[in-house]
């Protein structure tokens, strides 16, 4: 009697699971197999982002133009439309007319040259005119010497002062006219050191990344000379605290630095200045700096639109990983089902229907 009761217990929860499995099968397979899709595309920052942006809508388009514009960004406003065009987004044509006209605008030559004084009077560039200005006065040492002596003084004083500016700064002023070890050219160190400095004053730099080239660069920072150096860049004698700054500077974190810095000054060459303090903003780690660079290599001037749009989102499963991994443990579960409901048919199959016919055969040929 037990034995028949324990019997159908047991059909009784394989018929329930069987149920089970056949309703969950049309919610399970297909976002179990687009999770699986989207996993294995991880590592691949330009499928990444082709499946996120096929997710946006219309709507997300309109929405970042009005933002662009309404933050005064006409360039952004313009990579969106393009990005827009390529997708077969349609745009309102007054739309595309607004943006035209504060594009047109962005580039007269009154604000070209008020970002050109700006950014070299303060070293804050708000622009690519800017940058050129905050970046020339780094290659000359005028900006170098003005940083060293407003953060290194602070630090020496035991005041609040910002360590990224002073690494970048000693760095770029006891690099003029070295040879790094990377192989580059003292130059190309200077510039990347240069660009990454402007970077950070702007407030352009994702906290986490900061972090990172802050750790970088306060070990080029030595204390002593430092303050051996203070009070002759105070005097104007720039080459002789140049000569005791070289002489402290580790070359190995600036290395890492600066290939950083280059691969940001890449996307500024190829896109534009706010294209590589766009890509500072969404990066947590060097390492995503060169899937950003791949991005922007792969899509050119839509390259602002899709970091905009998407964010830390283009280069990774932010925000839907465990999403992702949870329909994917759930698929997995769907696939063992399947496998052992495939294996009772088979047996049932056998012993029903092959398992006779077979009987029958053996004996015909007897």
């Amino acid at each position: 009697m037990q034995r028949v009761a324990s019997t159908t217990v047991r059909r009784t929860a394989t018929a329930l699971l069987a149920v089970a499995f056949i309703v969950s099968t049309p919610f399970v397979v297909p976002n179990g197999i687009e999770s699986v899709k989207l996993l294995a595309l991880r590592n691949d920052p330009v499928k990444l982002t082709d499946y996120r942006l096929d997710q946006l809508t219309p709507a997300d388009y309109d929405r970042a133009i009005r933002q662009a514009l309404a933050s005064d960004d006409p360039d952004l406003a313009e990579s969106v439309i393009t990005l827009a065009d390529s997708r077969g987004v349609r745009i309102d044509g007054a739309e595309r007319e607004r943006v035209e006209i504060a594009v047109s605008e962005a580039g007269s030559l009154g604000n070209q040259i008020y970002e050109l004084w700006d950014g070299a009077l303060t070293g804050k560039p708000e622009s690519a005119v800017g940058l050129v200005g905050a970046i020339a006065t780094d290659l000359t040492t005028v900006g170098d010497v003005r940083d060293i002596i407003i953060e290194g003084g602070s630090y020496l004083q035991g005041e609040d002062y910002d360590p990224l500016i002073l690494g970048l700064s000693v760095a770029g002023l006891a690099i003029t006219g070295a040879v790094v070890l990377s192989g580059g050219s003292a130059s190309s160190a200077k510039i990347g050191t240069s660009t990454l400095k402007a970077a950070g004053k702007a407030g352009a730099i994702a906290t986490p990344l900061r972090r990172s080239f802050t750790r970088l660069s306060s070990q080029v920072v030595s204390g002593p000379a430092l303050r051996e150096s203070l009070p002759l860049l105070k005097r104007g004698n720039v080459p002789a605290a140049r000569r005791v700054l070289a002489g402290s500077l580790d070359t190995k974190p600036l290395v890492k630095m600066q290939d950083a810095a280059m691969e940001v000054g890449t996307v500024m060459t190829k896109n534009g200045f706010k294209a590589g303090t766009d890509m500072l903003k969404v990066a947590d780690t060097p390492a995503d700096l060169t899937k950003l660079g791949k991005l922007s290599t792969r899509f050119g001037k839509r390259f602002r639109a899709i970091v905009f749009l998407l964010g830390s989102g283009a280069i990774s499963l932010a925000g839907i990983m465990l999403t992702a991994a949870s329909w994917t443990a759930t698929f997995a579960m769907w696939l063992a089902g399947a496998a052992y409901f495939s294996y009772r048919v088979l047996r049932i199959g056998w012993r029903f229907l092959f398992y006779p016919a077979g009987r029958m055969i053996v004996r015909l040929w007897a």
